[in-house]
């Protein structure tokens, strides 16, 4: 047998129990009702947070909409996905114009595409430990700058005051020369 307490916590769930059913009846058609409403429109006496929060649920319905829409077309043949320009997290590009590679620091030197803070600080070491770069060639001596590396980067560096050639140039004794006519 229950003692009185025992009882009196049972009929208090019981209670509950029901109070909660009725208020979950209730709920469920007041929300029908304001969804009825909302598929309306906007009452003229509603205030404005409350047209606030229906002109953001009808955006997000629509984005909802739009997004399903463009799942729903056909795709390209091809299989490659155009690959987008990244930048690492935060970092901005500089607008780099000529960089002197022998007199840089190593934050000027991240400042040039595809040098990040490691391959900057393997640059100013190479030339601390072998001196100053003479050109594009000897540039290449650092680990982690290879031809792509080395193209990239040729109408962006110069070496002690001399701009570095680029793929078009070539030194004046590698070019062939006319035979003169002695």
């Amino acid at each position: 047998m229950p003692t009185p307490a025992e009882r009196q916590a049972l009929l208090f769930l019981a209670a509950v129990a029901v109070v909660g059913g009725g208020v979950r009846a209730v709920g469920t058609r007041t929300v029908a009702r304001d969804v009825a409403r909302a598929e309306q429109g906007p009452a003229p006496s509603m205030d404005l947070a409350t047209r606030a929060l229906d002109a953001q649920i009808a955006a997000v319905d629509s984005a909802r909409r739009r997004e399903h829409e463009t799942q729903s077309t056909p795709r390209s043949r091809s299989s490659r996905t155009p690959k987008r320009p990244t930048l690492s997290r935060g970092r901005v590009p500089a607008p780099v114009l000529s960089i002197d590679v022998n007199n840089a620091s190593a934050a000027e030197l991240e400042r040039l595409p595809r040098v990040g803070p490691a391959l900057a600080a393997r640059i100013v070491a190479w030339r601390e430990q072998h001196g100053p770069f003479e050109s594009l060639e000897s540039l290449r001596h650092v680990r982690g700058i290879g031809p792509a590396t080395a193209r990239l980067l040729a109408p962006l560096v110069t070496f002690s005051g001399r701009h570095s050639p680029s793929q078009s140039e070539a030194p004046a004794s590698l070019t062939p020369r006319a035979p003169s006519a002695s």
